[in-house]
Formats: structure tokens, C-alpha cells, sequence
């Protein structure tokens, strides 16, 4: 009984340890991380390419020159992307930069309209200052987004060095992870080998399930609010579709974030237009609810979603929008590691 109580702390210790080096080396993070979601994305193309045989004695191409072939063709899908979507996109988001200003300004006026007529009508001293909070808010908001669509653009700027050694860890990730893998549980002592095998596989399928199954819901989404957008008369379509696209790794709030400034958007134009604008996006919600998500994801998370909430409140306090993005896969592999760790000692 004393070992075990030794045993548990020696495992609460270990995890504590570990959450102090992450929080240490934060500014790392961002190169590590995407290539880590790259090599998840390219790890069933490099394995497909892996296995195919050539030569009179079908020999199988190496990992390395199957990871090189994939970015091959992950270069050419980016070019066709860029030409037809991201060529396009900047022009638009240019658009949209010249004209924040003005539709910022178009916005506060609207929200002191609206303000003023809420205090023509009489309401309850309560409802005032609810009304009035709520315009102040959606006013603050608007200027928050101005900003930090700019610090976003220069962030980026500052930060494309960086993202210099993503290809290079991308590849060896891809190449060699199977010795990284095997590396790592050498580590441990015979006996517990097995069981970190396993955890190690177990963590690899829920990550790579929720990021390939994440991809491509994003890009679901963001054709479905690009093509509702445009057929709306919207302005700045293609941004709005890709803003989609970009909150849906928030799960649950991250949809209402990016429906809001289409909404302002279609505001600007008309009431009517932006109920229209309200209703899309609750279909959207629905169809994504009920037929994409379960379809593509299945169960690869299972997190009840209270504790989604909860892992995305923790997230945003501690890391922002990033910790928010990251909240779900953290939570999902900190439940694999839990049940590995004590619930199969306990049985």
C-alpha cells in the first residue's frame, strides 16, 4: 500500500515536471507544433507511397524519398491553392484593410443609433444599462478585431523565420518517427516498455484522427460560408469563408466568433440582411452538428462537453486564442495518458 502511494506521487511529480519544462520553452512551440500537425496530415500519403513497389523485384521506396514525394505533392496542391484561392484572398484582404476604418466607424454609429433609440423607447433602468453594455461591447469589439487583424499580419511577418525549419522537422518526423518512437521507449525499464508502446500508438491515432478529421472539417465549413456568403451579396466573402475556416479549431465558440463579423457586415447593408446572415450560419451549425462532425470525427475524441469548455477556458486563460485552438487535443491526449496511467493500474 506505501509503494503505491509512492508510486502515485512519483506519477503526479513526472506530470507536474513536465507542464513546467512545456510552459518553459513556449516560444518554440509554434515551428514544433505545425510541423507536428504536417507530419500527422502527410503520414498516410507516406505510407501509401512507402508501400508501392517498382522494378522487375517491386522494391518499396524508402521513408525518406516517400516524405520527399509527399511534399512534392503537398507543394503542388499549395500551388493550385494559391492561385486559385490565396492570390485572391490577399487581394480581398487588402480590400478589407484599406476599409476597416470606415466600417469600423460605420459600426460605432450604428451602435449609438441603436443605443439612442433603446432609450427613446423606456425601458427599465436595468434594460438601459444592459443595452448600453452590450453596445459598448460590440463597439469594443469591432476595434479589438481591427487591431488584431494588424498585429496578426505583423506577427506573421516577424514570424515567417521561424517557420524556416517547420519543412525540415516535417521530414525527419515523417522519416524517422518510428525510431524516434522506439528511442523514447528504450528509455523506460523492460518491464513497462510494453505499456508505453501503447500509450505512445494510442495518443498517435486520437492527435492524428483529430487533426486530419479537423482539416477537413474547416474546409467543409469554410466552402459552405464563402458560397453563403457570396450568394448573399456579402462583401468580402472569401475572407469571411476562410475566417471560418480558421475558428472552427475552436470548437464550440469558435463558430460564433467567426459568424460575427459577418453579421456586422450584413448589418451595415440591412437588418433583413443580417437575420438572413443569422439563420445561414444556425444551418451551417446544424448540418455541422449533426452530419459532418459525426461522419468524419466519429469518436476520436469522446470528451464529454462539459469538459471541452472547460479545457477551452483553461486554454484561453493561459495561452489565448493558440491555448483555445490547442485545449481539445491536450485534453484528449491527457485522458488517454490518465487512463493508461491509473485506471489500467487500478484493474
Amino acid at each position: 500500500m506505501v509503494f503505491r502511494s509512492y508510486d502515485t506521487w512519483f506519477k503526479i511529480i513526472i506530470i507536474l515536471l513536465g507542464f513546467y519544462i512545456i510552459i518553459k520553452v513556449m516560444p518554440i512551440y509554434f515551428p514544433i507544433i505545425i510541423a507536428m500537425i504536417l507530419a500527422f496530415i502527410l503520414n498516410p500519403l507516406v505510407n501509401y507511397i512507402s508501400c508501392i513497389g517498382f522494378g522487375p523485384n517491386k522494391r518499396c521506396f524508402g521513408r525518406g524519398i516517400a516524405a520527399i514525394c509527399a511534399f512534392l505533392l503537398m507543394s503542388l496542391f499549395l500551388l493550385i491553392v494559391g492561385t486559385f484561392v490565396l492570390l485572391p484572398f490577399i487581394h480581398e484582404f487588402d480590400k478589407f484593410i484599406v476599409d476597416l476604418p470606415k466600417l469600423v466607424s460605420k459600426i460605432q454609429n450604428v451602435a449609438f443609433q441603436i443605443q439612442q433609440g433603446a432609450k427613446l423607447l423606456d425601458f427599465p433602468a436595468n434594460i438601459n444599462a444592459l443595452i448600453d453594455q452590450s453596445i459598448a461591447s460590440i463597439a469594443s469589439f469591432s476595434a479589438d478585431v481591427a487591431k488584431r487583424l494588424l498585429q496578426a499580419a505583423f506577427g506573421f511577418a516577424t514570424g515567417i523565420v521561424e517557420l524556416v525549419v517547420v519543412p525540415v522537422l516535417t521530414y525527419y518526423f515523417l522519416k524517422d518517427w518510428s525510431i524516434l518512437k522506439d528511442k523514447i521507449i528504450s528509455l523506460f525499464t523492460v518491464e513497462s516498455r510494453g505499456k508505453v508502446r501503447k500509450l505512445i500508438e494510442e495518443m498517435g491515432v486520437v492527435i492524428s484522427g483529430y487533426i486530419r478529421g479537423q482539416v477537413f472539417i474547416s474546409m467543409i465549413i469554410g466552402i459552405f460560408v464563402f458560397s453563403g456568403m457570396y450568394m448573399l451579396g456579402i462583401d468580402y466573402p472569401l475572407v469571411l469563408g476562410i475566417l471560418a475556416a480558421c475558428t472552427e479549431s475552436i470548437p464550440i465558440i469558435g463558430p460564433i466568433f467567426g459568424s460575427i463579423p459577418a453579421i456586422l457586415l450584413a448589418y451595415l447593408i440591412s437588418p433583413t440582411l443580417a437575420f438572413k446572415v443569422i439563420i445561414f450560419y444556425i444551418i451551417v451549425q446544424l448540418i455541422e452538428n449533426q452530419i459532418v462532425v459525426p461522419n468524419i470525427m466519429g469518436h476520436t475524441i469522446d470528451l464529454h462537453p462539459v469538459v471541452v469548455i472547460i479545457s477551452l477556458l483553461i486554454g484561453g486563460q493561459l495561452w489565448g486564442i493558440i491555448g483555445m485552438m490547442l485545449a481539445v487535443p491536450i485534453a484528449a491526449l491527457l485522458r488517454v495518458l490518465i487512463r493508461q496511467l491509473w485506471i489500467t493500474n487500478e484493474r
